[in-house]
C-alpha cells in the first residue's frame, strides 16, 4: 500500500521538486466540485431530523440511494435492528458500490443521522451533512472517472451519533454494522483503505487526524494534501477520536479519520458541535473543495 513515493523512499519535498523539474503542477483540477458538494449537502441537511430510528432518517436514506443510483453505483439500503439503552431501534446503511479491476477494496464513509434532543428543526448542517455531501459528490467523480484498479464501497452510516453515552449498544452503530459484516465476509486482507469524512464543511477548515488513524493513511493524506496545494489545513490531532474508523480499526483495517473537530465561535472551540448553530449558513463550498481534491489525490495514490 502507498503512493509510489513514499514506496521508494523520497522526502515529500523531494517529490515536490521532481513534479516542478518534470514540469507538473502540485495542483490541478480533479473533476471534483465543491459547490455540487455544498448543493448535496444543502438537499440532505432538508430532510429533518435525522435521528437514527425516525421517518426523517429513513427518508434520508432513501434520498442517498436515489443519488447513488443516478451516479450509476450497485446500492442497497442495509436495514437492521439493534439494541440501544432506549430499547431496539432501526437503522439503515446506505452502500454503494463501484467495481474495480481487482479484489482490492477501499471504503470511503460518512454518518448521516444527527443528534437527537436538541432541536425538532435540528439541521446537522456540518455533523453529517457535509461530509455526506462531499462523499456525494466524490462518488460522482469516481464513477466517471473509473474503472479503478480497486473496488469503492460508498457507505453512509446511520446511528453514529449516541444516544446518552458511547457504549457497545450505544452509538456507531452503522459503522459496526459494516465493519462486522466485511470481516465475516472475508474481505479484510483485501482492505487497501477505509476513508472516513466527518464535520469537514466548516468555513474555518482546520482538519486535525486523530493520532487513532491509520499512521500508513495519515502519512498518505498528509503527502496528498502537499501534492495539490492544501498542506496548510491538515494536521495531527492532539490525541484520539471514537468516531466511524473505529470498528474497522478493530477489526484489522486500516482506517482514517479526516474531520474538523474545531468548529465554533472562535479559534480552538467547538461551541457549535451538537447546536442550533450547527447550520448552513457556516459551512462553505471552498472547504468542500479542499476536502474533495485532497480525498482525490488521496485514492489515486493508493491505486
Amino acid at each position: 500500500m502507498g503512493s509510489k513515493y513514499w514506496k521508494i523512499g523520497l522526502t515529500v519535498f523531494q517529490c515536490l521538486e521532481l513534479l516542478v523539474i518534470a514540469g507538473c503542477s502540485p495542483a490541478g483540477s480533479s473533476g471534483f466540485d465543491g459547490a455540487k458538494a455544498f448543493a448535496e449537502t444543502e438537499e440532505l441537511v432538508a430532510i429533518r431530523p435525522r435521528d437514527a430510528g425516525t421517518g426523517g432518517a429513513r427518508r434520508a436514506a432513501v434520498h442517498l440511494e436515489r443519488k447513488l443510483k443516478e451516479f450509476g453505483l450497485k446500492t442497497k439500503i442495509d436495514t437492521f435492528t439493534e439494541e440501544t439503552p432506549d430499547g431496539k431501534r432501526i437503522f439503515n446503511n446506505v452502500l454503494g458500490r463501484l467495481p474495480g479491476k481487482t479484489p482490492r477494496l477501499i471504503v470511503l464513509g460518512s454518518h448521516f443521522d444527527t443528534k437527537s434532543g436538541i432541536s425538532p428543526d435540528f439541521e446537522g448542517a456540518n455533523d453529517s451533512g457535509s461530509s455526506s455531501g462531499v462523499l456525494l459528490e466524490l462518488a460522482r467523480v469516481l464513477s466517471e472517472k473509473g474503472p479503478y484498479e480497486t473496488e469503492f464501497l460508498v457507505a453512509f452510516f446511520d446511528g453514529e451519533e449516541c444516544s446518552r453515552e458511547y457504549a457497545p449498544n450505544d452509538g456507531l452503530h452503522g459503522s459496526r454494522r459494516l465493519a462486522q459484516q466485511i470481516a465475516e465476509g472475508g474481505g479484510v486482507p483485501h482492505v487497501e483503505a477505509v476513508i472516513v469524512l466527518d464535520m469537514i464543511g466548516d468555513a474555518d477548515l482546520n482538519v486535525t487526524v486523530p493520532r487513532n488513524s491509520s499512521q500508513t493513511l495519515i502519512k498518505e493524506l498528509f503527502f496528498a494534501a502537499h501534492e495539490v496545494g492544501t498542506r496548510s489545513v491538515f494536521s495531527l490531532g492532539k490525541g484520539s477520536i471514537l468516531d466511524d474508523h473505529v470498528p474497522f480499526l478493530l477489526a484489522g483495517m486500516p482506517a482514517i479519520d479526516v474531520i474538523d473537530f474545531e468548529f465554533g465561535s472562535a479559534p480552538g472551540l467547538n461551541d457549535y458541535w451538537h447546536t442550533t448553530e450547527d447550520s448552513m449558513d457556516k459551512l462553505s463550498a471552498g472547504s468542500m473543495q479542499t476536502i474533495g481534491d485532497t480525498v482525490l489525490r488521496m485514492i489515486e495514490n493508493l491505486q
